[in-house]
């Protein structure tokens, strides 16, 4: 019997095993349960559950090896890398509960939550989470795979606060997965489940809300298409020779086109933005970054005490669902040359750089071990290229081959320490 048979024979069964809804291609509702942020890559799956408890899941795993069928997971999909063209989707989003235990400082927090959600349920006890830089992004996902917090120098990885995991295993089993399991627990902290597992929870520390300065500097450094301006760059390089870790920024550079839509001070510009959070004051805030202020007049600057629930501001990043793909290099240096080539930026696709100051407390060794990658690196180098969907969800590989911004990494190669399995996204070139 083919997957696509014994899917068919699953739906079923699980019709009358599980409580979230049971969806075939041909049903209503199926599509839509199957939405994703990463709109470069589509599930085509025989069979999607919504799972509504870890009990769903459970019996998802357990019918689904009985038949021989394969299971897929999925969220928000902002870190999608592969379709499912065959077998089960168990779609999580139902799963978004939120437990907050103030006095532990600690959240219980559903596979299926996104940041969003936990900041909503901290915040009225004065706690924040260790959230990135959107908060539509998966709680558990995103701390599967360490977690650059908004303010990750002062704060480190959002799994070195991860008290717990709760994984349903390919068999049906449930487990509670921390310390004392110290491979399972180091490999979840970093490099995410193992094939057959499904992490359909977490226990993760909070911190305290505190003052936070937050915003943004934006810098013209050329019209795009010419031999940009890298005195910005080189300013960030030095800048972050020698900033205290309560400092967490990002160098971002993009080219606009000259399209009547964009505001006039993008229109047909190269732009550089560096985004800062920090932990203090409105005065130490303006006293860190005036040797940015120096290089270059800003054509905007954002950089005020903001709440922690507006922290979304701080990147700028756009939070609506696009086609894209990502590829990354951990560097120990920022090269001079990379730098002036990176002012140009040219090349044969669309592309967005962001350089992600690291070190500080992501530098030290974790209390308890994992498998996160980074912490012997200074900078994050990642790239993001718009894909053509039309070519991504039918040829993922010819879309691969087209979109790769990797290019645009190639001269920070020579000071690359490794690659960060969060920040490699989109198209992979197979099924």
């Amino acid at each position: 019997m083919t997957i696509e048979n014994e899917a068919s024979a699953l739906a079923g069964v699980l019709a009358d095993s599980v409580a979230g809804p049971v969806l075939l291609p041909d049903d209503s509702g199926f599509t839509e349960e199957l939405a994703s942020f990463q709109l470069g890559l589509r599930h085509q799956p025989d069979l999607v559950v919504g799972a509504r408890d870890a009990a769903d899941v459970r019996t998802v795993l357990r019918l689904a090896g009985e038949h021989g069928v394969p299971v897929t997971v999925h969220n928000t999909g902002h870190g999608m890398r592969f379709a499912a063209n065959e077998g089960v989707v168990v779609t999580l989003r139902r799963m978004n509960g939120v437990l907050i235990d103030p006095v532990a400082r600690t959240a219980r927090v559903g596979g299926g939550a996104t940041w969003n959600d936990v900041l909503a349920a901290a915040a009225p006890h004065g706690l924040v989470p260790p959230s990135g830089s959107l908060g539509c992004v998966g709680a558990v996902g995103y701390t599967l795979g360490g977690g650059i917090s908004l303010l990750a120098r002062s704060d480190g990885w959002a799994s070195d606060l991860v008290r717990s995991f709760t994984v349903v295993t390919d068999e049906g089993e449930e487990r509670e997965v921390g310390p004392r399991d110290a491979e399972w627990f180091a490999h979840l902290r970093g490099s995410g489940p193992m094939r057959g597992e499904v992490v359909t929870g977490m226990t993760v520390g909070l911190l305290s809300e505190g003052p936070l300065q937050g915003g943004g500097l934006t810098f013209d450094i050329g019209a795009t298409g010419s031999k940009g301006d890298p005195a910005v760059l080189h300013a960030f390089q030095e800048w972050t020779a020698d900033l205290p870790e309560e400092l967490t920024s990002t160098l971002r550079v993009m080219s606009f086109p000259d399209l009547d839509y964009l505001p006039p001070m993008l229109r047909g510009r190269r732009i550089a933005r560096v985004a800062v959070a920090l932990r203090g004051s409105r005065e130490e805030a303006d006293r860190l970054v005036a040797p940015l202020r120096r290089v270059a007049p800003p054509i905007e600057d954002t950089l005020a005490p903001m709440p922690f629930a507006e922290y979304e501001r701080v990147h700028a990043e756009p939070d609506n669902p696009g086609p894209y793909i990502g590829e990354n290099l951990l560097v120990d240096a920022l090269d001079t040359t990379a730098l002036e080539n990176l002012a140009r930026l040219d090349g044969p696709t669309m592309v967005i750089v962001n350089i992600r100051h690291l070190g500080g407390a992501l530098a030290r060794p974790a209390t308890v071990p994992d498998t996160v990658q980074g912490r012997d690196a200074r900078y994050l180098v990642a790239a993001v290229a718009p894909v053509d969907p039309c070519v991504s969800v039918t040829h993922p590989a010819a879309a691969h081959d087209q979109a790769n911004p990797g290019w645009a990494l190639e001269p920070f190669g020579t000071a690359a320490v490794g690659v960060s399995p969060g920040f490699t996204v989109g198209p992979r070139g197979r099924s």
